[in-house]
């Protein structure tokens, strides 16, 4: 038996049973290759060829009177071509024969093919065999070759940016399980907030998009998340972004992502929110304070899921549901020309309104009792007693904070406590330490804020912005703070006359 296992007598084979099981075995590994394959022995004669040669036999026209080509010289059909193609033909030969003969480990070529009406090109490859002068000649199309080439290359890129996609949420869902950790519930069951449930439930199983509108601290993002929690797309993550907090030159970069050298600084692609939020929902925090050049790019996303990262012009396509939420009132920001009217009337589709605490002082005690179910391990406590005058005091104050404020003041509570029974600072004293008398009707509510505030500066040692400054336990932003300090009276002036208010 030869090295082919071919069981033909010029090549030395043997004629036994065992021959035959050999040769059949070898037509068949042959026949499942794609590659056209024929055997050539040292004279250039084919001695055998699988199922797919037979096929390009008949497609170049290549003569197969002797069953498709076995027994035909090849080097002899190649070296009488004449005419369109014989320039391939001969170096063909020659290849075979350098290989063949040992000048060479194997030879390459690529020639056109004109059997049909297309033209069409192919690889022909020559490789020894163990017997000497004996050699495979296989034939493949390139467009074939090409093809799977660029099906590989484009399915290695996309593995490569589902992991870019995977590492970038991972990053970020890394900082959201600590703030999944500690943000609440939505709890209530006073009319309005049924009506904020009601309004939930309606918006959660669309796509539709969704403003939120209500005071800093009324729990707007808490909404958010019930809405995207509610809908099919709790699968996906649910993407925050604070457009007040980013820096203006580093907004778009945020939303929409930037390409490496975009600008200075940029030493790496960066995914942006919208690719991070696709499948799933962005959620857009004080989109009021988003600055009007920006405003143009987030109006084409929500208008045809499209953007461009900073530095590059390929345009991304996404499929991101838009929850949206502002404490400003846009009508006006509309009409001073700060917010285009396209993209508000296109945001107020499904609009939320979230009532401020004082409008729903009967949640207070649930939501007293929630915080401290919330917090009291945190500190090593166990709250087993509210008194009715404590939850009777807390439900009299307007909350000018909302529910923010509300839980700084019984996480606050619950440390000062010095027994099992919950002991909250009077929150109705005014700025000379004088109880003050519940604030019930509309008229005394501006006084009773206006005497928080004073005291909360005092407490603060007249320190209004920064850690542990008035803003930040009031649950304010800074500017919000002086806004309602000027409203009540409460200007900078008169507060360091009475040492109260530091400058800035």
């Amino acid at each position: 038996m030869s090295a082919l296992g071919m069981g033909d007598p010029t090549i030395g084979g043997e004629e036994s049973t065992g021959g035959e099981a050999t040769q059949g075995l070898l037509a068949a590994v042959l026949d499942a290759l794609t590659a056209h394959i024929a055997i050539v022995d040292p004279s250039g004669t084919i001695v055998a060829v699988n199922a797919a040669w037979r096929g390009f036999a008949a497609l170049t026209g290549f003569p197969d009177a002797a069953g498709h080509g076995v027994g035909w010289n090849y080097l002899a059909v190649c070296d009488g071509t004449h005419g369109y193609g014989a320039e391939w033909a001969r170096a063909a030969a020659a290849g075979i024969r350098d290989v063949g003969s040992g000048q060479r480990a194997a030879f390459h070529l690529e020639y056109p093919c004109h059997g049909r009406r297309d033209k069409r090109w192919f690889q022909m490859r020559v490789t020894p065999l163990q017997v000497p002068g004996w050699v495979v000649v296989a034939h493949e199309s390139v467009t074939e070759i090409k093809s799977a080439q660029e099906q590989l290359a484009g399915a290695v890129a996309q593995l490569a940016s589902v992991r870019e996609r995977l590492q970038a949420e991972n990053v970020y869902l890394r900082g959201e399980i600590d703030q999944s950790q500690t943000s609440g519930e939505l709890v209530g069951g006073s009319e309005a907030m049924r009506g904020v449930l009601h309004r939930i439930e309606q918006a959660a199983p669309t796509d539709v998009t969704v403003l939120i509108v209500g005071e800093t601290g009324t729990g707007k993002e808490l909404v958010a998340r019930a809405i995207h929690a509610r809908s099919p797309r709790n699968a996906r993550p649910l993407v925050s972004v604070n457009c007040a907090v980013l820096p203006a030159n580093l907004i778009e970069s945020e939303l929409f992502g930037h390409e490496r050298g975009a600008f200075t600084g940029a030493v790496a692609r960066k995914m942006g929110r919208f690719e991070l939020a696709d499948g799933g929902t962005i959620f857009l925090d004080e989109i009021g304070d988003l600055p009007p050049e920006l405003q143009a790019k987030l109006l084409r996303v929500l208008q045809g899921n499209e953007f461009e990262r900073l530095g590059s012009p390929v345009t991304h396509h996404v499929d991101v549901r838009v929850i949206a939420a502002t404490n400003h009132n846009l009508r006006d920001a509309m009409a001073a020309g700060r917010f285009r009217a396209d993209l508000y009337y296109r945001l107020m589709v499904f609009p939320i309104e979230i009532p401020p605490l004082r409008a729903r002082w009967k949640d207070v005690p649930l939501l007293v009792r929630h915080f401290v179910r919330k917090h009291e391990g945190r500190f090593g406590k166990h709250i087993e007693h509210i008194p009715k005058a404590v939850l009777d005091s807390l439900c009299a104050y307007p909350w000018p904070g909302n529910i923010r404020e509300l839980e700084n003041v019984i996480e606050r509570a619950i440390i000062l406590s010095p027994s099992s029974t919950l002991s909250v600072e009077d929150t109705n004293c005014d700025a000379d330490g004088q109880s003050a008398e519940p604030a019930e009707a509309s008229s005394r509510l501006a006084e009773v804020e206006r005497h928080h505030i004073l005291r909360m500066i005092r407490e603060c040692g007249g320190k209004i912005k920064g850690k542990d400054g008035a803003a930040d336990r009031l649950g304010l932003k800074p500017s919000t703070l002086r806004s309602r300090m000027q409203r009540l009276g409460i200007s900078s002036t008169s507060g360091l006359q009475r040492g109260f208010v530091t400058p800035g």
